[in-house]
């Protein structure tokens, strides 16, 4: 007899596990996440600041106030840039708006003391000696910072003190003026395509800004430095000339938004500049710098000072005390330092 055999029992595919659907609810809360670690709170204090002004003064959303608004973002805005080039470092600079303050006054002094009946002449010099302050400035506090590794903080309220003083000291503590009307009418008020003209040196700051961080070696190697120092120095990064690179940069675009007050208000001023390193430092930490250095984009820098201008003008124009202004400039800082630790613990779990 032979054996019957029995087929083999063939196994049945097995259906692929459906995975379970995500609420909704927890997809919401992980994109929110996701952007409060990346912008922080910034988006929706200023869509709700725009928002808040526009319903109680129409004239906030008027044309004139745009273009004005426009303006000071500009040199609140080229400003903060140069901070953030020292707070990627982990470094600040007390002593942006002293250098503004002496820049307007050098330049101003220039024009009016060199070539009087050649307005095209004493302009160059003068946008010349103006921007040299920023190159000194610059230079100094590099130095101090990074070969003589002398704390950030003294050197910059040092030579804060130091460029105010000589500000004070050049115009006697009176405005310098008889400007070529020239320099006043051409970068001060002219407008190109209906843009104010101080606004179209922002956009290539911002520009020059943002190809320089992201795209240039040296612009990557402050990121490192800013992120690890001793680390990145082990990697071969030359971190003097990192930092010399870096503040000089930030201290020039100080000393230019000197050059931009000067010829919008036809006059050398000895205490302009005054609240920008309080106003930069509150732009950048809004828009996502973190004071721990190796961390900051420009469009968030550009958003931060574009908050604390509407935030300036809607309560100038629904007449807000000083006082008071004040008061929230000081808490905005707080609570933007708040803002920034918790989005690192966010960011580390």
């Amino acid at each position: 007899m032979t054996e019957t055999q029995t087929p083999p029992v063939q196994e049945q595919p097995t259906a692929p596990a459906i995975p379970e659907p995500v609420p909704l609810s927890t997809k919401a809360g992980v994109l929110l996440r996701r952007l409060f670690v990346r912008w922080g709170i910034l988006p929706v204090l200023l869509l709700a600041l725009v928002l808040t002004f526009a319903v109680i003064e129409p004239r906030f959303i008027a044309s004139a106030n745009i273009i004005n608004v426009a303006r000071q973002l500009s040199f609140l805005g080229i400003v903060a840039i140069g901070q953030m080039l020292y707070l990627i470092t982990r470094h600040y600079d007390l002593s942006n708006g002293a250098c503004v303050a002496l820049s307007s006054i050098v330049s101003a002094t220039v024009m009016t003391s060199v070539a009087p009946g050649d307005p095209g002449t004493a302009i160059l010099l003068g946008c010349l000696a103006g921007m040299a302050v920023g190159l000194v400035v610059g230079l100094v506090n590099a130095l101090l910072i990074a070969v003589f590794r002398i704390s950030a903080f003294m050197v910059t309220l040092g030579m804060a003190s130091v460029a105010s003083g000589t500000a004070l000291l050049l115009s006697g503590g009176t405005p310098v003026v008889g400007l070529p009307r020239e320099f006043s009418r051409q970068f001060g008020t002219s407008m190109v395509l209906g843009v104010p003209f101080p606004a179209i040196i922002l956009l290539v700051a911002l520009g020059a800004a943002y190809v320089f961080l992201n795209w240039t070696r040296i612009g990557r190697q402050a990121y490192a430095v800013g992120g690890n120092e001793s680390a990145a120095f082990q990697s071969g990064v030359n971190v003097r000339r990192t930092l010399l690179t870096v503040m000089i940069t930030g201290s020039l675009l100080a000393a230019l938004v000197g050059l931009m007050l000067t010829a919008r208000m036809s006059t050398g001023e000895a205490n302009v500049g005054v609240q920008y390193p309080l106003m930069s430092i509150i732009a950048a930490v809004l828009g996502g710098v973190t004071l721990d250095g190796g961390e900051g984009r420009v469009s968030g820098v550009l958003m931060g000072a574009l908050f604390l201008v509407l935030l300036s003008n809607g309560m100038d124009l629904i007449r807000v005390q000083s006082y008071v202004q004040e008061i929230l400039l000081g808490a905005l800082l707080v609570t933007a330092l708040l803002v920034d630790r918790l989005r690192k613990r966010m960011r580390l779990v």
